[in-house]
């Protein structure tokens, strides 16, 4: 997980004192540290939330990266050579109808 937990007690303090500053002219200080401390539960529990939705982000895009540069562009370009060579000529007019038709739809849009 992104962070720690001094993140999430620094979140939760923030949230109390935000609330406790501003309800503490209008309620008494038993409502008003008792709105603040349930705050601060809440704050400090959204922390995790968020720790942990960034630490998902950053593993994911972890993947992507080592995903893209799993093969080299030689060998993808190797790949595709040997996929049209092995076409037929009427598989790769097919093929190309297709393309075609994906372009147009494309450019339609």
């Amino acid at each position: 997980m992104a962070g720690t937990w001094i993140f999430n007690l620094l979140l939760g303090l923030f949230g109390f004192f935000i609330v406790f500053l501003l309800s503490f002219t209008g309620n008494t200080i038993l409502t008003t540290f008792i709105r603040s401390f349930i705050t601060f539960i809440l704050f400090f529990l959204i922390g995790y939330i968020f720790r942990w939705m960034f630490a998902y982000i950053k593993a994911d895009q972890g993947k992507v990266k080592k995903i893209a540069n799993s093969q080299p562009p030689v060998q993808k370009e190797n790949e595709i050579e040997q996929l049209l060579n092995s076409l037929s000529d009427e598989e790769a007019k097919k093929v190309a109808q297709y393309i075609r038709n994906m372009l147009n739809d494309q450019r339609r849009t």
